[in-house]
């Protein structure tokens, strides 16, 4: 049923010409990857002169081959209207491959469309994760386990105080009665991130028709670049609880930055 509906979100936007440059799918069955990946390809160009794919050579996907990809995706399609790569085996990209794609991401050529497909895709970098849109084909997010109904209320709390323009004391004191524990922080943010990444694609139209009208009102005051800059501040205080800086600091250090 999920796959059914992104499907049909994802072809009407590739119709009108409405698909961000660079989409993340993940899923534990590769078949339905490649399947998934191979029809939205097509739907966005039914030139297979214009469809480049690269996958793992051996265990891993190199430098050499992301390099290759990005030259051709540098020259203007040969048939129709787009150009479209995919990278199967997204996770195994080396470290310089990784780096060399995310240069790619920061100034994206014209006319093409990336698609990551991956088991795990918080093996790729933060900063990929930060600039793709995020598509999980499973029928169960793996957020949903960890974060809970608890956080993903506070989570809409406080994305939503930030959006209406509420001032940073407002904010840090909602947020100082919320996070106690270093693991609360930990699921607050999975939960910021799933909803700030929810209203990316339902501003994008892939919940189009099927989205609440609270959805709706807040995805209509967040810019795609304010989305992709409050997923990378929040990709950046989840590292820095990484490397156990205090919690408070990192969280008003967040928040600072978001408003």
């Amino acid at each position: 049923m999920k796959q059914q509906l992104l499907k049909e979100q994802l072809i009407a936007l590739a119709r009108t010409g409405k698909l961000l440059h660079a989409y993340i799918l993940e899923s534990r069955r590769y078949d339905d990857l490649i399947d998934f990946a191979d029809m939205l390809a097509k739907e966005i160009t039914p030139y297979r002169e214009d469809i480049h794919r690269i996958c793992a050579d051996e265990l891993s996907v190199k430098d050499k081959a992301v390099e290759d990809l990005l030259e051709r995706l540098s020259l203007k399609p040969m048939v129709g209207e787009y150009a479209v790569a995919v990278i199967q085996d997204a996770d195994t990209m080396t470290s310089r491959a990784q780096n060399r794609l995310l240069k790619s991401l920061e100034e994206p050529p014209g006319r093409s469309i990336l698609l990551l497909l991956t088991n795990n895709s918080e093996h790729l970098l933060p900063t990929i994760r930060s600039r793709c849109a995020l598509l999980r084909l499973d029928e169960e997010s793996r957020d949903e386990g960890r974060s809970g109904e608890a956080s993903a209320s506070q989570a809409h709390t406080i994305g939503s105080m930030i959006l209406e323009g509420k001032s940073y004391y407002a904010v840090a004191s909602e947020l100082r009665e919320i996070i106690k524990e270093r693991e609360q922080a930990y699921d607050f943010l999975d939960a910021l991130e799933k909803w700030y990444r929810d209203l990316l694609l339902c501003k994008t139209g892939v919940y189009s028709g099927h989205s609440d009208p609270v959805r709706v009102k807040y995805s209509e005051l967040l810019s795609r670049e304010k989305a992709y800059e409050g997923i990378a501040l929040i990709e950046e205080a989840r590292r820095d609880l990484d490397h156990r800086m205090n919690i408070g600091y990192t969280m008003k250090n967040m928040i600072l930055k978001m408003i």
